[in-house]
Parts: structure tokens; sequence; C-alpha cells
């Protein structure tokens, strides 16, 4: 077997020419960048917490991952949807950035609730843990704070791997996400629920004993966008296929 560079091997070294500090920067950023996209990858093992905690087995539940992803398609996708108040006159490919990294600090950060799991009824108290998660819950202001800090912190660690410019970049989309002002944050937020519930609803089909009721609650009061009301209206009219 070669021991040959890989880059050499496919005839990408072109940086043979390039002054020494130079090369050296090329490859602290390039090595940066495989770490930051490697410690990234943990949100493919991270399995989204409120499923669990509704009865969805470990092996069945979705990963912050695969919520990211859908909701980045989805929110793509319905800023093209001609009728949305918002969505006619969105950036779309900045929908698209906002949706990829909304979740990005969950690497490190975890997947809080927005309600303390240490309030959860027991399992034995089977009519008690069901009304309790049937239930929309609204994070508190200590609740949000606290996961904020702690998102930041992690945005901090997590792009302290990147060149200044990659990182900026991140920031600033992560930060706009998080305050959800401009159109285009207002809109993959929007998203995000309508990922949620849509997910719940393919849960429930599974199994319709699951406590789902709260999703269907949260995007019944929190959407308005026409575009997303819409396709609200037509994933609750889905019928759900097996797989």
């Amino acid at each position: 077997m070669t021991t040959e560079p890989v880059a050499r091997r496919l005839g990408t070294d072109g940086d043979r020419g390039r002054p020494e500090h130079e090369r050296r920067t090329v490859r602290r950023a390039t090595a940066g960048l495989a770490r930051f996209v490697h410690r990234v990858g943990r949100l493919k093992a991270l399995k989204r917490a409120g499923w669990l905690h509704c009865g969805v087995p470990a092996a069945e539940a979705e990963s912050v991952a695969d919520h990211a992803f859908r909701t980045a398609l989805l929110a793509w996708l319905a800023a093209g949807l001609e009728d949305g108040a918002e969505g006619a006159g969105l950036d779309r490919d900045r929908v698209l950035k906002l949706a990829l990294v909304h979740d990005l600090a969950e690497a490190l950060a975890g997947d809080p609730t927005p309600y303390d799991p240490a309030e959860v009824p027991d399992a034995a108290d089977a009519t008690a843990r069901r009304a309790f998660l049937n239930r929309r819950h609204v994070r508190s202001e200590a609740r949000s704070a606290a996961k904020h800090a702690a998102e930041a912190a992690a945005m901090t660690d997590l792009l302290a791997d990147l060149p200044a410019p990659l990182a900026g970049e991140l920031r600033a989309l992560w930060e706009e996400a998080e305050a959800v002002v401009t159109p285009e944050a207002r809109f993959v937020k929007g998203a995000d629920r309508l990922e949620r519930y849509l997910q719940s609803r393919e849960y429930l089909a599974a199994n319709p004993e699951r406590p789902m009721d709260s999703f269907a609650a949260d995007v019944a009061d929190a959407i308005a966008d026409p575009a997303l009301t819409e396709l609200r209206d037509a994933m609750g009219a889905l019928e759900m296929e097996d797989e």
C-alpha cells in the first residue's frame, strides 16, 4: 500500500509554490474544519429528548441531525411557495443557511426540553404522565436564559476551530436564528415547528397511545404565515404511509 500523500496522488497539492507561512495557514484552516465537522457530527447520535419522554423507543427516536435536515429542506422549499406573506420575498439561500445552523450548538449543549424533566410524572402514574406530556409547554424565562447561555458558549467552543471569516459568518447566522427577528428567521422558526409537528404525527400513526397533543397545539397557536399555515393544514390531513 502506497504511503504517498493523498494530495499528491490526487494531483491536488497545488500549494507547493506558496510561501511556507501561507501553507501553514491553509493546513491549520483545513485541520480546523475537519475537527469542526467531526464535532458537529455528534448531532447524528443525539436523540431528541422530547420523543423519549413521549414513549418513543431510543432505537426509533430521531436525532437532532435528522430533525435539522428535514427542517432545512422544508424551510427552503416552503420559502419558494408563491402565496406566503413573508415567503414571497424571502432570501431562500439565507433561509436554508439559518435552518442548517439553528441547532448546531446542541452538538455540545444537548437538547433540553422546554419543561424540567424532573417535573415529568413517573411512568407508574400513566394518566398523570400522559396529561403532562399532552399539554403544550412554553419554556420559562429562566430556562430560556440558561439554554441560550449554554448554546452561546457551545458555539464559541465549536467555532474556535474555524478560520475567522467562516466562524464569523456562522456565528452571525446562529445569532439571527436565535433572535427570530428577521423575516427569514421567523420563517425558519415556523418551519422548525412544522417539522416537529409532522414527526409527532408519524410517531402517533405508529402508536396511537403516544401523548402527542402538545405538538398539534403548538402549531395551531404559533404558525401565522399563510404559506406555513396551509402547509400545516396539509400535514394535518396527510395520510401517514407505512415505512
